[in-house]
């Protein structure tokens, strides 16, 4: 369930997110075109830390000191009671902008990926929880995706989707100030079949170690297609 997302052009995305937040907010330098990236991967994020949104890089993966799980989703309706994420739901929140996410379908045993998107095919942001790290413990800032029921688009797919994040719930999600279990889940409720769309790629992506434009290229012509979208 999301573990793999696109970030086909930081500079639209992150423009998107400041179009949406009304402030002036600019991808990081470092940050390149993404096409699979991957747990464990450093990238770019949107986070509030007392001053404002701004990027920040993470680490995709929730971390903590001491232990040695890596943690890439939560569930919205489990965040506040689960251990790992009760602490950190109320006030730790952060935004991950991307072009997608891919899921992947499963066909009588062979993995067929798929890309979603917004059905305008603009950049979006999905919702996340962060930690801030320890560096005297060697432990980066780190993330993961928070995760709801999907629309029936991705239920095709799969039974989880990450929460996209609606404009009008953006400033309210980056917001350190504590949130309330109700309004986080109100927050995190999926958003329509009819705002998305969705598309299978190529193989190449099933690979964490692929990279490049052929990860999210048409899948290579089969002897049958489901044709589900």
């Amino acid at each position: 369930m999301c573990n793999r997302y696109t970030l086909v052009n930081p500079d639209a995305a992150f423009a998107e997110v400041a179009r949406i937040l009304g402030v002036s907010l600019e991808a990081p330098a470092w940050a390149t075109p993404r096409y699979n990236i991957a747990p464990t991967q450093i990238v770019p994020t949107v986070v509030d830390r007392g001053g404002g949104a701004a990027p920040y890089a993470m680490h995709f993966g929730l971390l903590a000191k001491g232990s040695p799980r890596m943690i890439p989703n939560a569930r919205a309706e489990t965040a506040y009671a689960k251990r790992s994420f009760k602490n950190v739901a109320p006030t730790r929140r952060c935004a991950i902008p991307t072009s997608g996410f891919i899921d992947w379908l499963d066909d009588e045993g062979r993995k067929r990926p798929h890309c979603f998107t917004l059905a305008t095919d603009k950049p979006f942001a999905m919702g996340a929880l962060w930690n801030p790290g320890d560096e005297p413990a060697g432990v980066p800032p780190s993330f993961c995706i928070v995760t709801t029921e999907p629309n029936e688009l991705v239920a095709r797919v799969h039974n989880r989707m990450p929460v996209i994040l609606r404009d009008e719930h953006l400033a309210r999600w980056l917001d350190p100030a504590p949130m309330t279990e109700p309004e986080f889940l109100r927050i995190a409720e999926r958003i329509p079949s009819s705002a998305m769309a969705a598309r299978e790629v190529s193989d190449t992506i099933n690979s964490s170690r692929n990279e490049g434009p052929d990860c999210i290229a048409p899948p290579a012509p089969r002897d049958t297609q489901m044709g589900l979208f």
